[in-house]
């Protein structure tokens, strides 16, 4: 089974839920997005087992580091690699899918 940094070749793993960030996404650098006061949101990830959801605001294709907010515990904004989420699965072996519907929100009502 092979595996790309944003989880485009993942198998057997190959309906849309599984294609986590997509050229269409438009999303800034990591940089670009932590540099604005109320970044917005534009890709949500989530485990399928409830033990995470995460928002993504930013992204590096390079190094797969992506800016956003973040719910495991707590809800808190900051970086999270998505090479790690690609890698993860769930308690029944389900790896982190995206949430098809999500409609782009700003960070601070996610925070809230």
């Amino acid at each position: 089974m092979t595996t790309t940094i944003l989880g485009q070749t993942a198998r057997p793993w190959t309906a849309p839920a599984y294609s986590y960030i997509r050229a269409t996404d438009t999303l800034p650098s990591t940089d670009a997005a932590h540099a604005q006061e109320d970044p917005l949101c534009r890709v949500k990830l989530f485990n399928p087992t409830g033990a995470g959801t995460w928002w993504i605001a930013g992204f590096d294709p390079d190094t797969g580091l992506a800016f956003g907010v973040a719910h495991i515990f707590e809800t808190e904004m900051g970086n999270f690699d998505v090479n790690e989420l690609v890698a993860l699965r769930g308690d029944l072996g389900l790896p982190i899918e995206r949430d098809l519907w999500f409609k782009p929100t700003r960070a601070s009502e996610l925070l809230s």
